[in-house]
């Protein structure tokens, strides 16, 4: 006698969530530090020794060929001045994510490219914006992990997300009306239940609940620091999607890409933004070799 498969519930969802491994609490230590304080090292330091798999996981990449330098790194202190104060809250918070959602297949692995690519633009954006006044760090993690109920998803069981793929999607717009048709929930709920469970912070649990609402900068009971968050997301989201959607895209001269971000990274309903596009289309080629490299470190492709 064959047993009749559970439909996927948000119900299920949260049970399984409950057996998922807790998100590591130097995430959520990592964004309430100044990196302009003097003791910011010895902090992450400490955070990054009380936690000794992700130690030995820094030391390990510091220290890797791509990496190469005259001696090796046995100092974690030195260690994380090698990486920089620019880029070691993102490295961290990469690492911690990493090693709850361990990528097997190619999907889970271009799951988690377009994390990293969203993140990483999501920061130059909120560095360039600074009338929305969202700190770089915040944009970062917001980037990482906004599509967090799609790896959640993704441990329950891989059809799902087939499913809603074969479906067909062009933008991250139309993607939660199609996963409300397949699964009668979206990936932004599944996230929120996980945020929720890992108790982080109620900004980021926020953005993850609502980065598809469009919408939102209309909404004035909600904070206007959640609404430029959730705006900057949605842009490097769309940016994200579009450089997927076209592999030859690093062919495109700055006058092409700068026209495609233009009319694919927008929503009428958004407030009049002046995005950072010109600034973009400079920095982008960059960011894509930075992100393919954090991926080949984290041994994600």
């Amino acid at each position: 006698m064959t047993t009749k498969k559970r439909k996927l519930t948000l119900s299920r969802i949260e049970e399984r969530v409950q057996q998922l491994p807790l998100l590591p609490s130097v995430v959520c230590d990592l964004m309430e530090l100044d990196t302009d304080s003097p003791f910011f090292y010895d902090k992450v330091t400490e955070l990054s020794q009380a936690d000794p798999p992700l130690a030995t996981r820094v030391l390990k990449i510091v220290n890797s060929a791509s990496s190469a330098h005259s001696h090796a790194i046995t100092d974690l202190h030195e260690a994380l001045i090698r990486v920089g104060t620019d880029k070691i809250l993102s490295f961290i918070t990469t690492l911690s994510v990493a090693r709850v959602f361990t990528p097997v297949t190619d999907q889970q692995k271009a799951i988690w490219q377009h994390s990293i690519e969203t993140a990483h633009i999501a920061k130059f954006v909120a560095i360039h914006l600074k009338d929305l006044n969202v700190d770089k760090g915040l944009a970062f993690t917001s980037g990482l992990l906004h599509d967090i109920g799609r790896f959640v998803l993704f441990e329950m069981t891989a059809k799902a997300i087939d499913v809603v793929d074969a479906k067909g999607w062009d933008t991250p717009i139309e993607l939660p009306d199609v996963e409300k048709g397949v699964l009668g929930f979206t990936h932004a709920d599944a996230g929120y239940i996980a945020a929720k469970k890992w108790q982080l912070p109620k900004l980021i649990v926020d953005m993850i609940r609502y980065h598809h609402n469009y919408d939102i900068s209309k909404h004035n009971e909600v904070s206007a620091e959640l609404r430029n968050l959730v705006l900057v997301v949605q842009f490097a989201d769309l940016v994200s999607v579009l450089i997927e959607k076209n592999p030859e895209w690093p062919d495109w001269d700055e006058a092409k890409l700068t026209s495609e971000i233009r009319s694919f990274c927008h929503h009428d309903i958004w407030p009049k933004v002046n995005f950072p596009v010109n600034e973009l289309v400079k920095e982008l080629p960059l960011i894509s070799i930075e992100c393919y490299q954090i991926l080949e470190k984290l041994r994600l492709r």
